[in-house]
C-alpha cells in the first residue's frame, strides 16, 4: 500500500458500488458519465480537458497515484477485489476513472465516419479510432452500439477524446455532407467519387445498412477484392474507404 494512504475501499464500498452502475448504458446516459481504464486513456482524457469527477487505485499502484498526483486529482485507494469489479476486464489495469461524457455538435466542412447501426463495441472503437486517426469526426445512428462504453473506449485507445463523437438521427442530419453508402458489390471505385466532404455510412456487421439508406445516399462504393472474400469486418472495410478517400 502507498504511504500515506488511507484503508483501501472494497468490493462492497458504497462509492465503488455506485460507480459500478456505470456499467449500464441507462445509467452512463442519464449521468453523463462513464467508466475509463488504465493510464493512457486517463492521460488522454485529461490532455483533452475532459472533466474527471473521481480517480479509484489499487492501493500498490504507485505509477497511477503520481499520474493522478500530477494532474492535480485525489486518488481513491481500492482492494485488488474492488478494483476488479470496477473494471470490465479479467486482469484490469488501474487507474479507473469515473469522466463526464463531453458533448459534441456536429459541423459540415470535415468528412464523417457514421456508425449506422454497427453494434460490436470492438468494432465501434474502431471506427472512432480510425476517424481520429484520418482527421475525421465520427457520428452513430439509434441502433448503433454505445460509444462510451468502458469495452467501446478500450477499443478506441484514446479516438474517443481526439476527434468529435456525436449522435445523428439518419441521413436527415446529413444534409452538410456527401453521403456515401457502403455496399458489398456493385458500388463505385473510391477514386470516382465526387469531392466531399464525405458522410462515409458502415452498416450493421450481420445486415449492412438498410436498403432506404442506400437507395437514399448520394453514393455507393464498394471496396475492391480480387481474392474472392465475400465480405470485409465493418472496422477493416472502413478503415481502407476512410485511407483511400482521405488521400483524394
Amino acid at each position: 500500500m502507498v504511504e500515506g494512504a488511507t484503508t483501501p475501499r472494497g468490493p462492497r464500498n458504497p462509492e465503488i458500488v455506485e460507480a459500478t452502475r456505470l456499467h449500464n448504458a441507462r445509467i452512463r446516459r442519464e449521468r453523463h458519465q462513464t467508466l475509463i481504464e488504465g493510464p493512457h486513456l486517463l492521460a488522454d482524457a485529461l490532455a483533452a480537458g475532459v472533466r474527471v469527477d473521481t480517480v479509484f487505485v489499487y492501493s500498490r499502484d504507485t505509477p497511477s497515484f503520481e499520474l493522478a498526483e500530477q494532474h492535480g486529482l485525489t486518488a481513491i485507494p481500492v482492494s485488488e477485489t474492488a478494483l476488479e469489479r470496477l473494471a470490465d476486464t479479467r486482469t484490469p489495469r488501474g487507474p479507473i476513472a469515473i469522466v463526464e461524457i463531453p458533448t459534441h455538435e456536429l459541423s459540415g466542412g470535415t468528412n464523417l465516419l457514421v456508425s449506422y447501426g454497427v453494434s460490436e463495441p470492438g468494432n465501434v472503437g474502431a471506427l472512432i479510432r480510425t476517424a481520429a486517426g484520418f482527421g475525421w469526426k465520427f457520428a452513430y445512428t439509434p441502433g448503433s452500439g454505445d460509444p462510451w462504453s468502458p469495452k467501446t473506449l478500450r477499443a478506441g485507445a484514446g479516438g474517443h477524446f481526439r476527434t468529435i463523437v456525436a449522435p445523428v438521427s439518419g441521413l436527415a442530419d446529413l444534409d452538410s455532407w456527401q453521403t456515401v453508402a457502403t455496399v458489398v458489390e456493385g458500388g463505385s471505385s473510391p477514386g470516382t467519387l465526387e469531392n466531399g466532404p464525405y458522410a462515409l455510412l458502415i452498416g450493421s456487421e450481420a445486415h449492412g445498412l438498410p436498403a432506404e439508406v442506400i437507395e437514399a445516399a448520394d453514393s455507393r462504393i464498394t471496396v475492391p477484392m480480387p481474392g474472392g472474400i465475400e465480405s470485409l469486418n465493418a472496422s477493416v472495410a472502413a478503415g481502407i474507404l476512410v485511407y483511400a478517400l482521405s488521400a483524394r
